[in-house]
């Protein structure tokens, strides 16, 4: 019998209507499309799982349909492990052979694993400590007025002091007006920043900025496209507002780019871009010797995700966390995870935190198969 016992899954999940995901990098997504894999130690019956969306090719490269295949591909490589110190060894040996997002589901599953195999939290084995609670913002996404005013007010009951819009996807007279509702609404203690999703040029950026600083912007985040290094610099020297990173954040060069400004870019942090929770908290110790400011997010996904986010932040200091993903999904595997006034907060048990509910999700693979 071999020491691990591996399998991949998958679920597509679904918030209520008029609360879907919608970006200028995005479009609509009616469904956000998980891959969870499995790790079995077979001495002791504990799981490690790892979840990341697949359906998110426009800020990885890493088409939908690959993501889970190459996950298998993965641990198929991993198959045979006799010890769990050859099984991590094995996965760093292999992993640049695969996308960073297939690592990070397979990474996230190891530190699962081992967490539950020393009885500590995700946030202890990354070095950081658990805490009841981590700040959080929220998010109100592209849709009509009608579901915009609802979102908006439906997390101000629930607390949320700060909120991104997510812009340029109509025109600069939709977002204009969006924000001063919102500012209206909201007054002026609410934090408010904006996402553009990677929609302008530079020139475009700086002449919408312009329009939108009226609101008191805390931060524009991804203003230009997606790897015009030369227009977000250009941004980020004129446009006299804070400028974040999310799309453009890929590589190391593009780590090392946001060090070498000295703190003129803030950066977006997310597991599925940095190749797993200890890959994305070793990025962040990076930023913290450097002086660079960064927000602990993800994407929209489900709570098992959203868990060992929450966790990899509680190890970082970050100035928010983004980690509203679970917030509302209807058919979610996933507990451990829930929200408070301004929070999110994550169950206190060994590994991320989070259970699964497997009668919600659809077997891909086994090893033992």
């Amino acid at each position: 019998m071999q020491a691990f016992r591996f399998k991949v899954y998958e679920a597509f999940l679904v918030y209520p209507p008029g609360q879907e995901v919608h970006t200028a990098a995005s479009g609509h997504v009616a469904a956000l499309h998980e891959v969870f894999a499995e790790i079995e130690d077979r001495e002791t019956g504990l799981l490690g799982v790892g979840e990341v969306r697949a359906n998110i090719a426009f800020i990885t490269g890493t088409p939908e349909a690959e993501v889970a295949p190459r996950v298998i591909a993965l641990l198929q490589m991993l198959a045979g492990s006799p010890t769990h110190p050859a099984l991590a060894s094995g996965f760093a040996d292999i992993r640049d052979r695969f996308p960073k997002i297939s690592q990070a589901v397979v990474e996230n599953a190891l530190v699962d694993l081992e967490a539950k195999r020393r009885g500590v939290t995700a946030a202890e084995l990354l070095g950081g400590t658990w805490r009841a609670s981590l700040p959080c913002n929220q998010c109100v996404f592209w849709g009509t007025d009608e579901a915009m005013e609802v979102n908006f007010d439906s997390y101000l009951a629930q607390g949320f002091r700060k909120v991104k819009l997510r812009v340029g996807i109509g025109t600069i007279d939709d977002d204009v007006r969006r924000l001063r509702w919102m500012r209206e609404r909201a007054g002026p203690t609410l934090d408010l920043s904006a996402d553009a999703n990677g929609a302008w040029s530079a020139d475009m950026a700086l002449a919408n900025i312009d329009r939108l600083r009226r609101f008191d912007i805390t931060y524009v985040e991804q203003p230009t496209r997606k790897g015009d290094w030369d227009g977000l610099e250009r941004v980020a020297r004129e446009s006299g507002i804070d400028v974040m990173i999310d799309e453009g954040l890929q590589t190391d060069d593009d780590v090392a780019r946001v060090c070498a400004n000295k703190g003129r870019i803030s950066a977006h942090l997310k597991i599925a871009k940095a190749g797993g929770a200890a890959a994305l908290v070793a990025i962040g110790r990076r930023f913290d010797r450097n002086g660079v400011s960064y927000v602990m997010g993800q994407m929209n996904e489900g709570a098992l995700a959203t868990a060992i986010a929450v966790q990899a932040g509680m190890a970082l200091k970050p100035r928010v966390g983004e980690l509203y993903g679970a917030l509302g999904i209807l058919n979610d595997p996933g507990d451990g995870v829930t929200y408070g006034p301004g929070s999110v907060s994550v169950a206190r048990r060994p590994g991320a935190g989070s259970n699964l509910r497997y009668d919600r999700l659809s077997l891909l693979w086994d090893s033992e198969a």
